[in-house]
C-alpha cells in the first residue's frame, strides 16, 4: 500500500512538472527583497529564467518582441525598443509614449549602461545576440531578467508569441492570436490546393530594399509558400550578409518573376519607374504591388500581421478564390482584436496602400 502511494505520489509529481514546462511559465515565487511575485519562464533556448509575475516596464530590443507587446495590450510599459520600431506610425497612435522609448541596442550591441539606467523588469532579445559571447556576458551582468525569443518560420513565430504571452501573463490573448494564425493558413491552404500547377504564379518579394529578398528557411519564404505561388528567390544562390539575403539585379532579370511585391514603403515606386527595373514581365505588366503597411510591414520577419500578409497575397494572386474575403473587415478585426485600436477609414486606406504609416527608405536600390 505504502508503495502504491509513493507511485501515485510521484506520478502526481510527473504530471505537474510536465504542465509547468508546456505552459512556458510557472511556479510563482516571492522575491523577498523587492515583496515582488515571480514566476519562472522558459524562453525559445530553453533556459529557465525568474521574471516578474506582472512587469511593469519592458526592454523590447527585437522588433517581433515589440510588437508582440503590442500585440498583448501591453504596449504602454515598453521603455527601449528597436530604434526601426519607431518609425512605425500606427504604433505610436495607439501608444504615444513609445517616441519617447529608449534605444538600447545599436548595430547588434546592447548598450548595457542604457539598460542598467533605465532598469526594465524584463528584456526580450532575439537569441542571434545571445549567442555573441559579449553580449550574452553584457546581459548576465546586468542583473536585469531576460528572455531569448527565436523565430525563423510561421511555427516557431507563433511558439514566440505564447512564450511572451506566459511572461506578461496574456496567455488568454496569445491563444486567440495563434488560433487566428493558424484559422488563416488553414482558410488559404484549402482554397488553394487545387490549383494546378501551371498555374501557379512566379513571384519575386523585394523586403526592405529592392534586392534584398527571401533565402531558404524565412519566415517570408514560409509565409508565402502557404499560397503555392513559386518564390523565384528561394534555393537559389543568394549573398548572405548579416542575417539577411540579397540577391543582384542580374539574377532577377535570369528568374522573369510575374509578379513583384515589395514590403517597403516607396520601393515599388522605386521598380516600377527606374529604367534598369523596365524590362522585367512584372513592370511591363504593371503588377509590382506595394504590400500594406500597419503596425509594421506586412509579412516582415519582424511584423506580428503575418496572418494578414497571407491573406492580402492570396487575394493578390487568387482573387476568384478569395472573392468573399474583404481585407478592409479582416484587418479591422484583426487590429480591434489585438492592437486594442479603432482604426478610423483613413488610417485603413494608409495601411492597405502601404503609403503614409512608415517613413520610405532614402535609397531603395541600396544594398
Amino acid at each position: 500500500m505504502k508503495n502504491r502511494r509513493q507511485k501515485i505520489s510521484f506520478l502526481l509529481i510527473l504530471v505537474l512538472a510536465a504542465s509547468i514546462l508546456l505552459s512556458g511559465c510557472g511556479g510563482e515565487t516571492l522575491n523577498t527583497q523587492t515583496d515582488i511575485q515571480m514566476i519562472i519562464c522558459t524562453d525559445s533556448i530553453g533556459r529557465e529564467v525568474q521574471v516578474p509575475k506582472e512587469p511593469k516596464t519592458i526592454a523590447a530590443l527585437d522588433s517581433f518582441s515589440a510588437q508582440a507587446v503590442f500585440v498583448l495590450g501591453e504596449g504602454d510599459r515598453i521603455i527601449a525598443a528597436p530604434g526601426g520600431i519607431q518609425r512605425d506610425e500606427l504604433l505610436q497612435q495607439i501608444s504615444p509614449s513609445l517616441a519617447n522609448s529608449s534605444v538600447a541596442m545599436g548595430g547588434g550591441s546592447i548598450n548595457a549602461e542604457e539598460l542598467l539606467r533605465i532598469k526594465p523588469d524584463v528584456i526580450f532579445i532575439k537569441g542571434d545576440i545571445y549567442a555573441a559571447e559579449s553580449e550574452k556576458t553584457k546581459l548576465d551582468e546586468l542583473g536585469i531578467p531576460f528572455l531569448v525569443i527565436n523565430y525563423s518560420d510561421m511555427n516557431s513565430q507563433m511558439k514566440a508569441m505564447d512564450i511572451i504571452g506566459k511572461a506578461l501573463g496574456k496567455s488568454e490573448l496569445a491563444d486567440m492570436y495563434r488560433k487566428n494564425y493558424e484559422n488563416t493558413i488553414a482558410l488559404v491552404s484549402g482554397r488553394v490546393k487545387d490549383i494546378p500547377e501551371s498555374e501557379l504564379p512566379r513571384i519575386y518579394h523585394s523586403v526592405n530594399e529592392a534586392v534584398r529578398t527571401d533565402g531558404p528557411g524565412t519566415l517570408g519564404a514560409d509565409w508565402i509558400s502557404v499560397t503555392r505561388a513559386i518564390n523565384v528567390s528561394v534555393d537559389q544562390p543568394l549573398k548572405y550578409v548579416e542575417s539577411d539575403y540579397y540577391s543582384t539585379l542580374e539574377q532577377i532579370y535570369s528568374w522573369n518573376p510575374e509578379i513583384i511585391i515589395c514590403n517597403e514603403s516607396g520601393v515599388s515606386d522605386y521598380i516600377l519607374t527606374d529604367q534598369k527595373w523596365e524590362g522585367l514581365d512584372a513592370v511591363a505588366d504593371n503588377k509590382v504591388y506595394q504590400m500594406p503597411i500597419g503596425a509594421s510591414r506586412w509579412g516582415h520577419q519582424g511584423s506580428a500581421e503575418t496572418a494578414l500578409a497571407l491573406l492580402w497575397l492570396a487575394k493578390q494572386l487568387y482573387p476568384d478564390q478569395f472573392q468573399d474575403i474583404d481585407l478592409y473587415e479582416k484587418t479591422k478585426e484583426f487590429y480591434d482584436t489585438f492592437y486594442h485600436y479603432a482604426v478610423t477609414p483613413e488610417t485603413m486606406r494608409q495601411i492597405l496602400s502601404g503609403k503614409g504609416l512608415r517613413e520610405s527608405i532614402s535609397n531603395p536600390s541600396d544594398i
